[in-house]
Protein backbone atom coordinates (compact mmCIF):
# COMPACT_ATOMS: atom_id res chain seq x y z
CA UNK A 1 0.00 0.00 0.00
CA UNK A 2 3.09 2.90 -0.01
CA UNK A 3 3.29 5.15 -2.65
CA UNK A 4 6.82 4.22 -3.15
CA UNK A 5 8.06 1.17 -5.40
CA UNK A 6 9.42 -1.82 -3.87
CA UNK A 7 10.82 -4.26 -6.32
CA UNK A 8 12.20 -7.52 -5.60
CA UNK A 9 15.27 -8.81 -7.59
CA UNK A 10 17.08 -12.39 -7.13
CA UNK A 11 21.04 -13.15 -7.37
CA UNK A 12 20.98 -12.75 -10.42
CA UNK A 13 19.41 -9.32 -11.23
CA UNK A 14 16.05 -11.15 -11.99
CA UNK A 15 12.64 -9.27 -11.21
CA UNK A 16 10.60 -11.98 -8.58
CA UNK A 17 7.82 -10.16 -7.07
CA UNK A 18 6.88 -6.15 -7.80
CA UNK A 19 4.42 -3.70 -5.70
CA UNK A 20 1.55 -2.21 -6.82
CA UNK A 21 2.89 0.98 -6.91
CA UNK A 22 5.87 -0.30 -8.57
CA UNK A 23 3.61 -1.54 -11.30
CA UNK A 24 1.85 1.95 -12.12
CA UNK A 25 5.23 3.71 -11.67
CA UNK A 26 7.02 1.35 -14.79
CA UNK A 27 4.07 1.24 -16.48
CA UNK A 28 4.16 -2.44 -16.59
CA UNK A 29 2.34 -5.64 -15.03
CA UNK A 30 3.69 -8.24 -12.60
CA UNK A 31 4.01 -10.80 -16.09
CA UNK A 32 5.50 -8.28 -17.42
CA UNK A 33 7.85 -7.31 -15.01
CA UNK A 34 8.63 -11.02 -13.70
CA UNK A 35 12.52 -12.09 -15.08
CA UNK A 36 13.40 -8.40 -16.47
CA UNK A 37 16.43 -7.37 -14.86
CA UNK A 38 17.72 -3.88 -14.59
CA UNK A 39 20.72 -4.57 -17.33
CA UNK A 40 17.75 -5.15 -19.77
CA UNK A 41 17.90 -1.88 -22.71
CA UNK A 42 14.49 -1.64 -22.66
CA UNK A 43 14.32 0.66 -20.11
CA UNK A 44 16.65 3.07 -22.49
CA UNK A 45 17.92 4.35 -18.78
CA UNK A 46 19.89 7.63 -18.80
CA UNK A 47 21.45 9.86 -15.89
CA UNK A 48 20.03 13.52 -15.10
CA UNK A 49 22.27 15.00 -18.01
CA UNK A 50 21.52 12.39 -20.73
CA UNK A 51 23.89 10.15 -21.18
CA UNK A 52 23.23 6.34 -20.74
CA UNK A 53 23.04 4.94 -17.37
CA UNK A 54 24.83 1.28 -18.41
CA UNK A 55 22.42 -1.15 -16.83
CA UNK A 56 25.45 -2.82 -14.62
CA UNK A 57 25.55 0.68 -12.86
CA UNK A 58 22.00 -0.03 -11.86
CA UNK A 59 21.70 0.45 -7.93
CA UNK A 60 20.34 -3.32 -7.73
CA UNK A 61 23.47 -4.40 -9.63
CA UNK A 62 25.63 -2.50 -7.58
CA UNK A 63 24.12 -3.54 -4.17
CA UNK A 64 24.21 -7.63 -5.80
CA UNK A 65 27.75 -7.26 -6.68
CA UNK A 66 29.18 -5.13 -4.06
CA UNK A 67 26.86 -6.37 -0.90
CA UNK A 68 26.59 -3.17 0.17
CA UNK A 69 23.58 -0.39 -0.16
CA UNK A 70 23.53 2.14 -2.61
CA UNK A 71 20.92 4.79 -1.48
CA UNK A 72 18.95 7.78 -3.70
CA UNK A 73 20.78 7.44 -7.60
CA UNK A 74 18.54 9.39 -9.92
CA UNK A 75 18.05 8.40 -13.01
CA UNK A 76 15.48 8.19 -15.84
CA UNK A 77 13.75 5.35 -17.90
CA UNK A 78 11.40 4.85 -20.68
CA UNK A 79 7.95 3.61 -19.80
CA UNK A 80 5.25 2.54 -22.22
CA UNK A 81 3.30 5.00 -22.87
CA UNK A 82 4.41 7.94 -21.28
CA UNK A 83 7.54 10.41 -21.78
CA UNK A 84 10.56 9.56 -19.79
CA UNK A 85 9.86 8.70 -16.45
CA UNK A 86 12.70 9.90 -13.38
CA UNK A 87 13.02 8.03 -10.34
CA UNK A 88 14.92 8.01 -7.18
CA UNK A 89 16.28 4.62 -6.35
CA UNK A 90 17.75 2.85 -3.55
CA UNK A 91 19.06 -0.68 -3.35
CA UNK A 92 19.66 -3.00 0.03
CA UNK A 93 20.54 -6.25 -0.07
CA UNK A 94 19.27 -9.12 1.61
CA UNK A 95 21.36 -12.04 3.10
CA UNK A 96 20.30 -15.49 4.39
CA UNK A 97 22.31 -17.28 6.35
CA UNK A 98 25.43 -15.24 5.54
CA UNK A 99 25.20 -15.23 1.73
CA UNK A 100 23.67 -12.43 -0.52
CA UNK A 101 20.15 -13.79 -1.84
CA UNK A 102 18.19 -11.03 -3.15
CA UNK A 103 18.12 -7.26 -3.15
CA UNK A 104 15.32 -5.33 -3.02
CA UNK A 105 14.91 -1.71 -4.81
CA UNK A 106 12.51 1.22 -3.53
CA UNK A 107 11.60 4.27 -5.41
CA UNK A 108 9.52 6.81 -6.01
CA UNK A 109 8.58 8.92 -9.30
CA UNK A 110 10.28 12.71 -9.11
CA UNK A 111 9.58 13.58 -12.93
CA UNK A 112 7.41 16.30 -11.55
CA UNK A 113 10.73 17.43 -9.67
CA UNK A 114 13.16 17.05 -12.44
CA UNK A 115 11.02 18.50 -15.16
CA UNK A 116 10.57 21.87 -12.34
CA UNK A 117 13.61 21.61 -11.90
CA UNK A 118 14.69 21.71 -15.75
CA UNK A 119 12.23 24.77 -16.46
CA UNK A 120 14.21 26.70 -13.43
CA UNK A 121 17.07 26.26 -15.33
CA UNK A 122 15.82 26.86 -18.72
CA UNK A 123 14.36 30.38 -17.56
CA UNK A 124 17.42 31.24 -15.77
CA UNK A 125 19.87 30.31 -19.13
CA UNK A 126 17.81 31.21 -21.93
CA UNK A 127 16.38 34.25 -23.11
CA UNK A 128 12.86 34.40 -23.26
CA UNK A 129 11.94 35.70 -26.49
CA UNK A 130 14.97 34.40 -29.05
CA UNK A 131 15.21 30.85 -27.04
CA UNK A 132 19.04 31.12 -26.71
CA UNK A 133 21.43 31.92 -24.12
CA UNK A 134 20.86 35.06 -22.08
CA UNK A 135 23.98 37.02 -21.40
CA UNK A 136 24.19 35.30 -17.58
CA UNK A 137 25.15 32.05 -19.40
CA UNK A 138 27.24 33.25 -21.99
CA UNK A 139 29.24 34.93 -19.83
CA UNK A 140 29.52 32.16 -18.32
CA UNK A 141 30.31 30.06 -21.20
CA UNK A 142 32.98 32.54 -22.06
CA UNK A 143 34.31 32.71 -18.88
CA UNK A 144 34.99 28.54 -18.94
CA UNK A 145 36.17 28.61 -22.87
CA UNK A 146 38.56 31.47 -21.61
CA UNK A 147 40.25 29.59 -18.63
CA UNK A 148 40.55 26.66 -20.95
CA UNK A 149 42.68 28.11 -23.42
CA UNK A 150 44.70 29.92 -20.74
CA UNK A 151 45.36 26.44 -19.63
CA UNK A 152 45.66 25.20 -22.89
CA UNK A 153 47.54 27.75 -25.10
CA UNK A 154 47.50 25.09 -28.61
CA UNK A 155 43.82 25.11 -28.36
CA UNK A 156 41.28 27.71 -30.27
CA UNK A 157 37.93 29.67 -29.37
CA UNK A 158 36.49 32.42 -31.48
CA UNK A 159 34.01 34.81 -30.69
CA UNK A 160 31.45 36.54 -33.07
CA UNK A 161 29.54 40.09 -32.15
CA UNK A 162 26.64 40.25 -34.09
CA UNK A 163 24.26 43.29 -34.45
CA UNK A 164 21.29 43.43 -36.73
CA UNK A 165 21.55 46.19 -39.20
CA UNK A 166 19.03 49.65 -38.72
CA UNK A 167 17.09 47.83 -36.11
CA UNK A 168 14.95 50.38 -35.64
CA UNK A 169 13.70 50.74 -38.81
CA UNK A 170 12.05 47.62 -38.46
CA UNK A 171 10.11 48.62 -35.06
CA UNK A 172 9.02 52.07 -36.90
CA UNK A 173 7.94 50.32 -40.55
CA UNK A 174 6.41 46.95 -39.12
CA UNK A 175 5.60 47.51 -35.56
CA UNK A 176 7.54 45.77 -31.93
CA UNK A 177 5.82 42.50 -32.77
CA UNK A 178 7.24 42.36 -36.11
CA UNK A 179 10.69 43.18 -34.39
CA UNK A 180 10.08 40.70 -31.97
CA UNK A 181 9.56 38.00 -35.06
CA UNK A 182 12.65 39.35 -36.96
CA UNK A 183 14.84 38.79 -33.78
CA UNK A 184 13.55 35.18 -33.63
CA UNK A 185 14.33 34.82 -37.27
CA UNK A 186 17.84 35.89 -36.86
CA UNK A 187 18.53 33.63 -33.82
CA UNK A 188 16.98 30.83 -35.86
CA UNK A 189 19.40 31.01 -38.54
CA UNK A 190 22.27 31.42 -36.35
CA UNK A 191 21.16 28.00 -34.73
CA UNK A 192 21.19 26.46 -37.93
CA UNK A 193 24.11 27.80 -39.01
CA UNK A 194 26.32 26.53 -36.09
CA UNK A 195 27.53 23.68 -34.10
CA UNK A 196 26.18 21.77 -31.34
CA UNK A 197 28.61 22.47 -28.84
CA UNK A 198 28.60 26.55 -30.34
CA UNK A 199 26.64 28.86 -28.18
CA UNK A 200 24.37 31.57 -29.50
CA UNK A 201 23.76 34.43 -26.73
CA UNK A 202 21.59 37.30 -27.05
CA UNK A 203 23.36 40.10 -25.36
CA UNK A 204 20.96 43.13 -26.05
CA UNK A 205 18.03 44.32 -28.04
CA UNK A 206 19.40 43.33 -31.36
CA UNK A 207 22.79 42.60 -30.45
CA UNK A 208 23.91 38.46 -30.34
CA UNK A 209 27.22 36.88 -29.26
CA UNK A 210 28.39 33.69 -30.81
CA UNK A 211 31.01 31.77 -28.83
CA UNK A 212 33.13 28.74 -31.27
CA UNK A 213 34.97 26.27 -29.36
CA UNK A 214 37.86 24.48 -31.13
CA UNK A 215 37.22 26.79 -34.11
CA UNK A 216 40.47 28.82 -35.88
CA UNK A 217 40.22 32.61 -36.78
CA UNK A 218 40.03 31.48 -40.44
CA UNK A 219 37.41 29.17 -40.03
CA UNK A 220 35.47 31.88 -37.95
CA UNK A 221 35.37 34.22 -40.20
CA UNK A 222 34.15 31.43 -42.76
CA UNK A 223 31.16 30.80 -40.71
CA UNK A 224 30.15 33.87 -39.49
CA UNK A 225 30.18 35.38 -43.54
CA UNK A 226 27.92 32.06 -44.24
CA UNK A 227 25.51 33.25 -41.83
CA UNK A 228 25.91 36.65 -42.79
CA UNK A 229 25.01 35.59 -46.38
CA UNK A 230 22.07 32.99 -44.92
CA UNK A 231 20.82 36.41 -43.06
CA UNK A 232 20.61 38.78 -45.82
CA UNK A 233 19.39 35.96 -48.31
CA UNK A 234 16.33 34.94 -46.39
CA UNK A 235 13.61 37.55 -45.17
CA UNK A 236 11.08 37.15 -42.96
CA UNK A 237 7.50 36.16 -44.35
CA UNK A 238 4.92 39.15 -42.79
CA UNK A 239 1.92 40.01 -43.64
CA UNK A 240 2.13 38.59 -46.95
CA UNK A 241 5.47 40.39 -47.99
CA UNK A 242 9.07 39.75 -46.97
CA UNK A 243 10.81 41.57 -44.23
CA UNK A 244 14.81 41.84 -45.44
CA UNK A 245 17.46 42.35 -42.76
CA UNK A 246 21.15 42.19 -42.62
CA UNK A 247 23.94 41.51 -40.02
CA UNK A 248 27.35 42.89 -39.09
CA UNK A 249 29.60 40.92 -37.47
CA UNK A 250 32.90 41.16 -35.98
CA UNK A 251 35.34 38.20 -35.16
CA UNK A 252 37.72 38.04 -32.58
CA UNK A 253 40.06 34.90 -31.63
CA UNK A 254 40.70 34.64 -27.76
CA UNK A 255 44.54 34.81 -27.05
CA UNK A 256 46.67 32.92 -24.54
CA UNK A 257 47.88 36.55 -23.43
CA UNK A 258 44.30 37.95 -23.10
CA UNK A 259 43.92 39.61 -19.60
CA UNK A 260 40.42 38.39 -19.52
CA UNK A 261 37.23 38.32 -21.70
CA UNK A 262 36.37 41.23 -21.51
CA UNK A 263 39.73 41.90 -23.55
CA UNK A 264 38.04 39.64 -26.25
CA UNK A 265 34.38 40.99 -26.02
CA UNK A 266 36.45 44.86 -26.67
CA UNK A 267 38.27 43.25 -30.09
CA UNK A 268 35.12 42.00 -31.32
CA UNK A 269 33.29 44.64 -30.75
CA UNK A 270 35.93 46.90 -32.35
CA UNK A 271 35.94 44.87 -35.70
CA UNK A 272 32.00 45.18 -35.71
CA UNK A 273 31.91 48.46 -35.21
CA UNK A 274 34.23 48.93 -38.38
CA UNK A 275 32.32 45.99 -39.99
CA UNK A 276 28.61 48.78 -39.67
CA UNK A 277 31.14 52.05 -40.31
CA UNK A 278 32.32 50.33 -43.61
CA UNK A 279 28.41 49.70 -44.63
CA UNK A 280 27.20 47.03 -42.74
CA UNK A 281 25.97 43.96 -43.94
CA UNK A 282 30.03 42.54 -43.55
CA UNK A 283 32.17 40.45 -41.52
CA UNK A 284 34.97 42.19 -39.98
CA UNK A 285 38.31 40.56 -38.10
CA UNK A 286 40.87 42.00 -35.57
CA UNK A 287 43.51 39.99 -34.17
CA UNK A 288 44.98 39.68 -30.75
CA UNK A 289 48.10 42.76 -30.75
CA UNK A 290 46.49 44.06 -33.69
CA UNK A 291 45.49 47.81 -33.98
CA UNK A 292 43.74 47.29 -37.28
CA UNK A 293 41.44 45.18 -38.87
CA UNK A 294 43.74 42.63 -40.45
CA UNK A 295 41.06 40.98 -42.42
CA UNK A 296 38.08 41.68 -44.48
CA UNK A 297 35.04 39.78 -45.92
CA UNK A 298 32.60 41.71 -47.60
CA UNK A 299 29.08 40.38 -49.01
Amino acid sequence: TVPQGVVYQDAHGQITSANQAAQRILGLTMDQLQGRSSVDPHWEAVREDGSPFPGPEHPAMQALRTGQPVKDVVMGISVPGRDRTWLMVTATPIFKQGRLAQVYASFEDITQRIRLGNELQRQATTDDLTGVANRRSLMGRLASEFERVQRHPHLTCCVLALDLDLFKGVNDTWGHAAGDAVLLHAARLMGRATRQHDLVGRTGGEEFTIVLPDTSADEACALADRLRHSIAVTPLPHAGVGISITVSIGVSLIAPGDTGIDAVLARADRALYQAKAQGRNQVRRLDPQSRTITRTLIG
